[in-house]
């Protein structure tokens, strides 16, 4: 086929899918005029009060991913693949900010009915001039270097936005989409080349806005770019260089009402329509009705003094002739006004039927009034518990799509980091202390080269802003719970070893109920192996008790015998102690004895008479 039949061809089908989505875009622009009351500024919106309560609940904060292993026992290379693939994730979100583009995705798919996000791969390059020898001798090369590079997630108005529509009933048959890219024909040439400059003839066209159309054909896996005004030829055709596992750089869109035989879904606009209608007819007719209430009446012009009468709040009319007025029976006699009741009742009774049609609204949109924070005092907090839990389930599938939604739209992202960035860049998404073996980088390196996340999962932790008390109530009671059972379980599982699977499935299962979980995983996990490596471990025999109590007696008579014999060694001590004092005490008499015998002898030698005495106070003087 010549490439002008395969231009024809596809502007054929797009053709078709254009006749398809015509009904569906339209609508969209009216609903969006309603949505932001351009028209009618003074209706009652209660669409615009339905959205705004549903847009919280479905998303309002950017969620923080997480890459993990999906075998948990695997080695340090996966360890650093995961963590690599996780940082470049979360630095892509903050640098680019992918949370306004999932509330533009969000608020679409509540207004309009679909809501649309893709993945796109940008590269920055620079020169890098080069020397080389030749046989010329040295010449320099200019070559272009990749400088930065990004997967950044873009949004697409679903008014842009086309898709097959040819026997195609649910998005995993759909083989191609599209989207519109408006441009001048000058942004055209200066983007796909000069050789479309027979698209210009004057200034005039040069400014001419002009469509491409970006299709993505998953059978040939190839991106075709199509001028409208370009019927021979492709502007562009690119081949597939992300390698995405599904080809399409966007997930399923989020749809509001689908069924399964077409890919255009019906707004809840559309569901709601006939009641919106109805309201603003009778908030209308209110305010006619208001208008038309006001006191009329007529009076005699007898007394022209009571013309103005009812122009001021509080007033004193002068009255020429007060003794004619007072035998008119006063002012009740002389003046009569419209009747009014009618009007008060008629009001009432549009006010009832539109308190109505607001519940009808809010009770088909899914907005009660638990959720919007009107509930009748006198309920009991069980009946307000169940009402909340009611409204909570009856959403909780567009919660759980828009999770779904975000999660495969990064695993996308994933998908193309893995495939397009270069080794440089995600070694960079790593700690300083993880590139230490630079071998293990590498090594993690080339395992998101070749597997991606083959062995590996991606979730996201979100946190939500409704049930914040009854999920603290739940976490104290979890923690309570698995403390209680590692308290109990520990005696049993040490007597019982193979007990410990089972109580370790059982605290896993209470953990995962836990808000953010997963940071007690990892713990749970160590603790568990660790308790089975101490059990594994070969225990000592534990001896007999009979033998046990032999033993003890035989140890308190060993210990009573030593008291004896140390009271025996002490008491011993004391007696020679005791023996020598004594000994000691005699020797120092006997000497003093001596020494006073001697000087004695010395004196009566020497003729002298003295009274001198040499005395320890154990002899006594001679």
């Amino acid at each position: 086929m010549s490439e002008k039949d395969e231009v024809q061809k596809w502007l054929n089908k797009i053709a078709i899918a254009e006749k398809a989505y015509n009904e569906y875009h339209e609508q969209i622009k009216k609903v969006r005029e309603y949505y932001k009351n351009e028209k009618s500024k003074n209706k009652t919106n209660i669409f615009w009060s339905s959205v705004e309560t549903l847009k919280p609940f479905l998303y309002f904060k950017q969620p923080v991913p997480y890459v993990e292993r999906k075998d948990k026992a695997s080695n340090k290379i996966q360890y650093l693949a995961c963590k690599m693939l996780e940082k470049a994730i979360e630095w892509d979100l903050s640098k680019f900010d992918f949370d306004s583009v999932m509330k533009y995705v969000r608020n679409d798919f509540l207004i309009s009915g679909m809501g649309i996000a893709y993945e796109k791969y940008n590269a920055t390059f620079k020169k890098i001039v080069t020397q080389q020898v030749s046989e010329n001798g040295v010449v320099e090369v200019v070559a272009d270097v990749k400088d930065s590079e990004r997967v950044e997630t873009c949004y697409i108005d679903p008014v842009d936005f086309i898709a097959d529509s040819e026997k195609v009933g649910i998005w995993e048959d759909c083989t191609w989409f599209g989207r519109v890219i408006h441009m001048t024909n000058e942004e055209l040439i200066a983007q796909f080349g000069k050789k479309f400059n027979y698209l210009v003839d004057d200034e005039n066209d040069r400014k001419k806005d002009t469509k491409v159309y970006e299709i993505w054909d998953k059978k040939a896996r190839k991106t075709y770019y199509i001028g409208k005004d370009c019927g021979s030829e492709f502007l562009k055709v690119t081949d597939d260089i992300l390698k995405i596992d599904g080809f399409f750089p966007l997930p399923k869109p989020l749809y509001a009402t689908l069924t399964n035989d077409s890919l255009i879904p019906a707004s809840d606009y559309k569901e709601i329509k006939p009641l919106l209608d109805e309201l603003d007819g009778i908030v209308e007719r209110m305010r006619l009705t208001c208008q038309a209430l006001k006191v009329t009446g007529c009076y005699d012009n007898s007394f022209p003094e009571l013309a103005n009468i009812l122009d001021k709040d509080v007033t004193l009319v002068s009255i020429s002739d007060f003794t004619k007025l007072k035998e008119n029976g006063g002012l009740a006699g002389i003046m009569d006004f419209a009747p009014i009741a009618q009007y008060i009742t008629a009001l009432q009774a549009l006010a009832e039927r539109r308190q109505d049609l607001v519940a009808q609204i809010y009770e088909i949109t899914g907005v009660s009034d638990i959720m919007r924070g009107n509930s009748d005092p006198n309920e009991t907090a069980t009946a307000v518990i169940k009402k909340t839990n009611f409204g909570t389930l009856r959403n909780q599938d567009r919660q759980n799509d828009m999770q779904r939604f975000i999660i495969d739209l990064l695993k996308i992202k994933a998908d193309i980091t893995c495939e397009m960035f270069e080794p440089e860049t995600l070694a960079q998404f790593l700690s300083e202390e993880d590139k230490q073996d630079g071998q293990a980088v590498m090594q993690a390196i080339d395992l998101l080269k070749t597997d991606k996340m083959r062995n590996m999962y991606l979730g996201i932790e979100t946190d939500t802003s409704f049930n914040q008390d009854a999920e603290a109530v739940k976490t104290q009671e979890a923690i309570k719970t698995i403390n209680d059972m590692i308290t109990n379980a520990f005696g049993i599982v040490s007597q019982q070893p193979l007990l410990l699977p089972l109580y370790r499935k059982m605290t896993e299962s209470l953990v995962a109920q836990l808000p953010n979980a997963r940071q007690f995983e990892p713990v749970i996990d160590d603790v568990f192996n660790k308790i089975g490596e101490q059990l594994a471990q070969p225990q000592p025999e534990q001896p007999n008790a009979e033998i046990m109590k032999v033993q003890q007696n035989q140890d308190k008579i060993n210990k009573d015998f030593a008291i004896k014999q140390e009271q025996n060694k002490i008491k011993q001590e004391e007696l020679a102690l005791k023996k020598q004092t004594e000994d000691n005490k005699i020797m120092m008499q006997n000497k003093e004895a001596d020494m006073q015998f001697e000087l004695k002898q010395q004196e009566i030698a020497a003729g002298q008479n003295t009274s001198a005495n040499i005395s320890t106070g154990y002899v006594r003087g001679f």
